[in-house]
């Protein structure tokens, strides 16, 4: 019975032994993938931003060269300026995403909520975005601004410079990929929920729903599908997931490949504002739904 029992125990060490060398066969081969996965991420990093930081800089710097030319124009001195000042936003604005994407990652970024006019936010938005598919030569797409409040004052207490990077990254990607057709944006309150649901709407060639899963990962890009000429680094979606996160929202999209994409996001919001159905929209003329 000592024997058997010896036996047993031998056995069942032999066979924790053998579990354990199972697990340390899985971990290893779990830190290979996300090795593998990072080392992929690193070079496309480093491949995308190498490329974006470069194409503004060139800009900036080949144009400056030229104006250095004394008998160049008043008309071509206004027009290299305006190359210049494109280049140097467009190379902030992926400084910026690459900071703030980084400080999400550890934790480093903190809303600053406070009472703010929601709808002069969104008036600031439209016009914003008016001028930019001016400037990208898409004069033709409608820009409709949905308010499902009539007040002009919604106050609402949120951090109003986060929400407004968040539909900002939503719209200028909803013009890059829009060739014609319209683009809408604005919200609806759900006061059940102590939500207010935001969208943003195009006529786009939408994407296929394999790409919708991950097309809020870093680094994930729609200009190789689409061949568009509009840079990007891939973080402005995932910057604006952990944006809504921490306003305490979800963000979704719903997409068909060539019908189109509309992008979901909810943020909490406290106001004293009365919602009613007698303050439901009608579109105005200028594009303006009241």
């Amino acid at each position: 019975m000592c024997l058997m029992s010896e036996n047993q125990t031998y056995d069942d060490l032999l066979d924790q032994v053998s579990d354990l060398q199972k697990k340390v066969k899985e971990l290893e081969m779990k830190l290979q993938a996300n090795q593998q996965k990072t080392d992929h991420l690193k070079r496309r990093f480093l491949s995308s931003v190498s490329h974006e930081l470069r194409t503004p800089m060139n800009a900036i710097l080949g144009f400056s060269n030229l104006m250095i030319d004394k008998n160049l124009s008043h008309d071509k001195r206004e027009e290299y300026m305006d190359h210049i000042n494109s280049s140097s936003s467009s190379l902030m604005n992926i400084v910026d995403s690459m900071i703030d994407v980084s400080l999400l990652e550890v934790g480093e970024i903190s809303v600053m909520k406070e009472s703010i006019n929601l709808h002069e936010i969104l008036q600031q938005i439209y016009y914003y975005f008016n001028i930019d598919k001016h400037k990208m030569d898409k004069d033709h797409l409608a820009l409709l601004l949905n308010r499902s409040v009539k007040s002009e004052r919604f106050m609402i207490h949120t951090d109003g410079y986060r929400l407004s990077q968040i539909l900002s990254s939503l719209l200028h990607n909803a013009l890059k990929f829009t060739a014609k057709g319209l683009i809408e944006f604005g919200y609806e309150v759900k006061e059940s929920q102590g939500k207010i649901e935001f969208f943003v709407k195009d006529t786009g060639k939408g994407m296929l729903f394999e790409k919708a899963q991950s097309i809020f990962e870093k680094f994930e890009k729609l200009e190789e599908d689409y061949k568009t000429n509009e840079g990007g680094v891939g973080l402005g979606l995932t910057l604006a997931r952990g944006l809504v996160k921490l306003l305490g929202g979800n963000i979704w999209l719903e997409s068909n490949i060539y019908n189109g994409t509309t992008f979901y996001f909810t943020i909490d919001y406290t106001t004293d504002t009365i919602v009613s159905e007698q303050n439901k929209s009608q579109i105005n003329l200028d594009g303006i739904i009241n």
